[in-house]
């Protein structure tokens, strides 16, 4: 129920969106902001850095989506960062993995 949420311009066209905690329906409009900030600042890519996110439901998830979605149709690129097991596997499961480029 608790998460944190930061982003930063890392350079010129990326963005990068830090996400902890859980990444759940309460901590969704928060991720939706930091995306739509990320594209209305011109990003061509966006990273995702899930390191510190202890849980992602299905609401966290169909964001990444979007974003990625939305990113490849403009010419961008989008990527997702997580070393946390339990976290990478609910990825896994539901074909994140697969198609957003999970590192």
């Amino acid at each position: 129920m608790s998460y944190i949420l930061g982003h930063s311009a890392a350079t010129p066209g990326w963005y990068v969106i830090t996400v902890g905690g859980e990444c759940d329906m309460n901590a969704a409009p928060s991720l939706s902001v930091a995306v739509e900030a990320a594209f209305q600042r011109g990003a061509s890519t966006i990273v995702v850095d899930l390191n510190e996110v202890t849980f992602i439901d299905s609401t966290a998830i169909g964001i990444l989506l979007a974003a990625r979605e939305r990113l490849l149709r403009s010419g961008g690129s989008f990527e997702v960062v997580c070393n946390v097991p339990a976290v990478t596997r609910i990825l896994e499961i539901v074909g994140v993995e697969a198609v957003a480029g999970v590192r």
